[in-house]
C-alpha cells in the first residue's frame, strides 16, 4: 500500500513549516533572511504570499494556515511560514533559521477561565463556540419528586489520535486543461480538502483535482486542513511538485485533539429504579480553533442520556475556545 510520503515526481521539492514558539503572542516581525539564503532552499513562503483566503475551516473557518504580521497566534501549532527547498533535510534546517519577534502574552488554558467575565479573546467575537441543548419535560420538577437523585462530575482527559502515519501532503502543478493543481491527500475528505485548498488560492474548485491516498489512520484527528494547503500554495507559487510532511513531534503539535469535556449529571428515578428525569451540564475544549467542537458537544448533548428511555431531560452543553 502506497502512502504520500512514498509518492516521488520529477523535479519534487520538499517542503518545511515554521510554527510560533508561543500559544498566544503577537507576531511583531518575520525575518526569512537567512533561511532565503540557506543551501538549497527555493523559496520561503509566509502569509503574503498567499492570493486567497487564510482562514480555512470545515464547519467555520477561523483557522489561520499562515499568520501575518502583527497578528496574534492561537497556538504553537500555528504556521508562520513554509520552506520548500531541493531536500527534506535542506528545508528543515532552513525553517529553523527563520526568526520572529513576539509581544508574548498569557494564553487561556482552562475552559471556565476562557468563559469568566474579562477574559481575554482566543478568536474575535469571544470564546463561547457553540451551545447545544434539549429539553423535554420539567426536568427539575420530576427531579425534585425523584425517590432517589444522584449527582455526580465526571471528566474526559484531551487524547491524541496517534495514528500511524503522520500529516503528509504532495501538491503537482497540471498544465493543460482540467484542473491546474493536483493534491495527494492524506486527508479525511477530499471534497472538504478540495474546497479549502481552492480557497485558499483564490479559485474555483474545479481547478483543484484532490486525491485521497491511504490515509494511515486518522480516527478524526485529519478531518481538517494541515499540510495539504501549504503543500498547494508552494507547488502554485513554484511551478513544482512539492511535498509536505511532518515528523511525529509536528503531527502531534498541530493536530487537534479528542475534545476533553467536563460532565455535570444529576439523575432521578423512582421508587423501582426507573429513570424519571436528568439534568446535564457539559463544557466542551475546542482548542484554539473551532474544528468540529460544535458538532462534538452537539453530539455529547444528544447521547446523553446513553442508551435509556428518560421522559423529562434538561441538556446543555457548550464548546469553548
Amino acid at each position: 500500500q502506497e502512502y504520500v510520503a512514498d509518492h516521488v515526481f520529477p523535479g519534487m521539492l520538499q517542503g518545511a513549516l515554521r510554527f510560533s514558539d508561543h500559544p498566544r503572542a503577537v507576531v511583531k516581525s518575520i525575518d526569512t533572511a537567512a533561511a532565503q539564503a540557506a543551501p538549497g532552499v527555493v523559496a520561503v513562503i509566509t502569509a503574503a504570499d498567499v492570493p486567497g483566503k487564510r482562514h480555512q475551516g470545515l464547519i467555520k473557518d477561523d483557522w489561520y494556515q499562515f499568520v501575518a504580521v502583527g497578528e496574534t497566534t492561537h497556538y504553537i501549532g500555528d504556521v508562520l511560514a513554509a520552506v520548500a527547498a531541493e531536500t527534506r533535510a535542506q528545508a528543515r534546517a532552513a525553517a529553523e533559521l527563520i526568526e520572529v519577534e513576539y509581544e508574548v502574552l498569557e494564553p487561556v488554558t482552562d475552559p471556565f477561565e476562557a468563559l469568566a467575565e474579562g477574559a481575554p479573546e482566543v478568536t474575535p467575537g469571544g470564546n463561547l463556540l457553540s451551545t447545544s441543548a434539549y429539553r423535554i419535560g420539567d426536568a427539575e420538577a420530576a427531579i425534585a419528586g425523584a425517590a432517589h437523585v444522584a449527582s455526580d462530575s465526571f471528566t474526559t482527559a484531551g487524547i491524541e489520535h496517534a495514528y500511524l502515519e503522520p500529516e503528509s501532503s504532495l501538491a503537482v502543478p497540471q498544465n493543460g486543461g482540467g484542473p491546474r493543481l493536483h493534491v495527494l491527500s492524506q486527508g479525511q475528505g477530499a471534497w472538504e480538502d478540495r474546497r479549502q485548498i481552492a480557497s485558499l488560492l483564490g479559485w474555483d474548485e474545479q481547478d483543484v483535482l484532490v486525491t485521497q491516498v491511504a490515509t494511515g489512520g486518522a480516527f478524526g484527528g485529519k478531518e481538517d486542513l494541515s499540510v495539504q494547503g501549504h503543500a498547494a500554495l508552494a507547488a502554485h507559487l513554484l511551478q513544482r511538485p512539492v511535498k509536505v510532511k511532518l515528523d511525529r513531534t509536528e503531527s502531534i503539535r498541530m493536530h487537534p485533539k479528542r475534545h476533553p469535556i467536563t460532565m455535570e449529571y444529576t439523575v432521578g428515578c423512582d421508587a423501582q429504579g426507573k429513570l424519571t428525569a436528568l439534568r446535564a451540564r457539559f463544557l466542551g475544549d475546542t482548542g484554539a480553533y473551532a474544528s468540529v467542537g460544535g458538532k462534538v458537544l452537539e453530539r455529547a448533548a444528544g447521547h446523553a442520556t446513553g442508551a435509556y428511555h428518560v421522559p423529562c431531560v434538561d441538556i446543555e452543553a457548550r464548546a469553548v475556545y
